[in-house]
């Protein structure tokens, strides 16, 4: 089950254009991954066939002004096609408080996507 205030996407379907996240979490505090790892798992329904980037972007402010990108994973075509959970990795250290998702690639996908405590498996349909 995905928590609503810890998930960014929830069946966002991704543009030929890059796009961020349809919400903005709320971490609550900066470096929300200290001490006990949280992560973040992004799933995608079928249909895509071209790869996908995912940053991770934060900021200081809820209106995300600043943001930087603090990782950024690339997931293949051949993951991207296959569907189901895609990346399910540690939130990076130094993030600011407030966290959204940039996606680039995979258009035409659905895509899922939050902060867990350990991995999911979300149906996508």
């Amino acid at each position: 089950m995905w928590d609503l205030d810890a998930t960014f996407s929830t069946k966002q379907t991704l543009t030929a254009t890059a796009s961020v996240s349809d919400h903005c979490v709320d971490a609550g505090q900066k470096d929300l991954g200290l001490g006990e790892a949280v992560y973040l798992q992004v799933a995608l329904g079928k249909g895509a066939s071209t790869a996908l980037s995912v940053s991770v972007e934060s900021s200081a402010n809820a209106d995300m002004a600043g943001a930087v990108d603090r990782v950024t994973y690339l997931i293949d075509a051949e993951r991207v096609k296959a569907g189901g959970v895609v990346l399910a990795a540690p939130l990076p250290s130094g993030c600011d408080r407030y966290l959204r998702l940039a996606y680039s690639g995979a258009a035409g996908a659905k895509v899922t996507a939050g902060l867990v405590q350990a991995a999911q498996s979300p149906t996508l349909r």
